[in-house]
């Protein structure tokens, strides 16, 4: 397996765990229904043949899965660096601060979930997700047919518009590396610089047999939403230098990418075979499920409050740099049987959710007080990325049923244990017993996973800068004072494939449902007004603290309080 496992499908091209059949196999292109004489031997000589029979055994069997994984992180790193006689005066602001980021949380979360159609809610579990395949398809047939009000061409898409798609896979997301402050005299704040990823892969082998026959209807979909949300209002001020301060904006990114694949069958190129003379049955009686549900989340607060008071140390503070990563690898399944047969109707489902949610609202006030530093301020520079492939090998070919398979199936379903050797004419096997899956029931092929980033990042600082020592700057005249200050950086990202292997064949009685479906948002709402009225507060509050206790204030040390923000903080966020 690579370091990087979502890359695996996107590499390199999925194949058959085992190699070819011997070479002495004729190879016979699929027809309709294919046709494959079974060899027999000779009459004897003068006294007849012996008849032969396809020979049939049943029993139980049909291993099935129905799995949710949830892999969820929480984390509250919400920092005060204040003197500890400056706490009591700011702390009912900095609970407010927490609490109105929370409630703008929610908000963002809100706005963003309300781009899923409504008809998309689900819970995520595997129940969950089989109770909305049974609703959403019985839908779809009352309606006849109809493509959903969000389907799509199969391609490549980027920000909503198809592309061609590219030759080399996306670099992975890496964090933020702190940046190198040398040793000289000043003052360095690195603020942000979060990093949040959620990387999933479902791998789903079961469904890979040469030949599927569907009683009743065949439902499949391949569906993809994602969602970025950025919030980002930094308000920097510089004063005090008597040089031109350095002022950077980065801008932030928002990148969703969603790619559906369609693969030819694992089977192309390998030769065919006779059903052959023993077939083995595994008898389901009832609805059978291939379910897998995957559910990750990174949920992070990083509220700072803070002040940076110096003259004569290098004092260089972090708030932020947290890393936060759920990794999901399921492989299910096995290519175990020749022929599946389905009573009742096929309900197939790809689908992936994925949604990034930044508030990253900075107020920072830089002052200098009779130093003569080197100032400069930088802030944005957050990436928000959504990448979901789909990707099917197989499972595009569709013929109306034959004759022959429709046969076939009433002969299996009464259970008989000796067929009509030219029967296996009709039916390609791989040389040896032929495998047979038979499903009184429904079945449910399911592969859904849901990816969330939420992270609040607003920090709040004064940072002052007084004169160093005169003897200090005398061992270097010409060493330079720095004053920095960087926020943002925040990297927030969401990977998930799945890879969905099909039959190379589909016979279907009834009626056949095909369609992908793509939502694609980026979002960038204004109004955050409560959270920006708490960093006017607080700041105001820092500077007033500072100038009235400039000796207080010289080495603060860290306090630590309590988040107000409710235990639960994802309970109304994640649809």
């Amino acid at each position: 397996m690579p370091d990087d496992p979502i890359h695996f499908v996107r590499g390199r091209p999925l194949k058959l765990l085992h190699g070819p059949q011997d070479d002495d196999s004729d190879f016979l292109p699929r027809s309709q229904a294919p046709n494959i004489p079974l060899p027999k031997p000779a009459g004897g000589g003068g006294g007849g043949g012996v008849e032969h029979h396809v020979r049939v055994q049943y029993q139980d069997g049909g291993e099935q899965t129905q799995l949710t994984v949830h892999q969820y992180n929480f984390m509250h790193d919400d920092d005060v660096n204040l003197p500890a006689n400056a706490l009591a005066a700011v702390e009912p602001l900095i609970a407010g601060l927490n609490s109105d980021a929370m409630a703008t949380i929610e908000q963002l979360a809100a706005d963003a979930n309300a781009q899923i159609p409504v008809n998309w809610q689900m819970p995520q579990t595997d129940g969950g997700a089989t109770d909305f395949v049974i609703s959403h398809d019985a839908a779809w047939a009352e309606r006849g047919g109809t493509p959903d009000a969000h389907s799509v061409t199969p391609g490549y898409y980027v920000n909503g518009e198809l592309q061609e798609r590219p030759s080399e896979p996306t670099p992975p997301a890496e964090p933020e590396k702190l940046p190198d402050t040398g040793d000289g005299i000043g003052q360095w704040a690195t603020l942000g610089g979060n990093f949040g990823i959620n990387a999933a892969l479902i791998v789903d082998i079961g469904e890979g047999a040469r030949t599927m026959v569907v009683m009743g209807d065949y439902f499949k979909t391949n569906a993809i939403f994602q969602t970025n949300t950025t919030v980002d209002h930094d308000h920097i001020s510089v004063s005090g230098g008597n040089q031109e301060p350095s002022a950077a904006n980065a801008q932030d990114v928002a990148t969703n990418i969603a790619d559906f694949a369609q693969n030819p069958s694992l089977y192309t190129g390998f030769a065919a075979h006779a059903a052959g003379p023993n077939w083995s049955v595994d008898v389901v009686d009832g609805d059978y499920y291939s379910v897998h549900a995957v559910a990750q989340v990174n949920y992070l607060s990083d509220n700072d409050v803070l002040t940076q008071v110096s003259s004569s140390s290098h004092y260089n503070l972090v708030g932020g740099h947290n890393e936060q990563g759920n990794l999901a690898l399921v492989l299910d399944g096995s290519i175990e049987y020749d022929l599946i047969i389905i009573k009742g109707g096929y309900h197939g489902l790809n689908v992936i959710f994925q949604n990034n949610i930044l508030l990253d609202n900075d107020k920072i006030v830089m002052s200098a007080d009779g130093a003569d530093p080197s100032q400069s301020a930088s802030s944005g520079d957050n990436s928000l990325a959504n990448e979901a492939g789909i990707a099917n090998y197989g499972g595009d070919t569709f013929d109306e049923l034959p004759g022959n398979l429709a046969l076939i199936e009433g002969l299996l379903a009464a259970g008989m244990t000796s067929l009509d050797p030219e029967l296996a004419g009709a039916l390609i096997g791989h040389g040896g017993p032929l495998k047979v899956l038979y499903i009184t029931g429904n079945y449910y092929d399911i592969n859904a996973v849901w990816q969330t980033n939420i992270t609040s990042d607003v920090d709040v600082m004064y940072q002052l800068q007084n004169q160093p020592l005169a003897d200090l700057m005398a061992l270097d005249p010409d060493g330079a004072v720095t004053q920095s200050a960087t926020t943002g950086g925040n990297r927030l990202h969401n990977d998930a494939a799945i890879v969905d292997v099909n039959p190379d064949a589909t016979y279907v009685k009834g009626q056949i449902y095909t369609d992908s479906i793509l939502v694609q948002a980026n979002l960038v709402p204004t109004e955050d007004h409560a959270v920006n009225a708490d960093t006017n507060a607080l700041v105001t509050e820092l500077i007033a603290f500072v100038d009235d206790h400039p000796h207080d204030t010289a080495s603060p040390p860290p306090a630590a309080i309590a988040n107000s923000a409710q235990a639960d903080p994802m309970a109304s966020v994640l649809h």
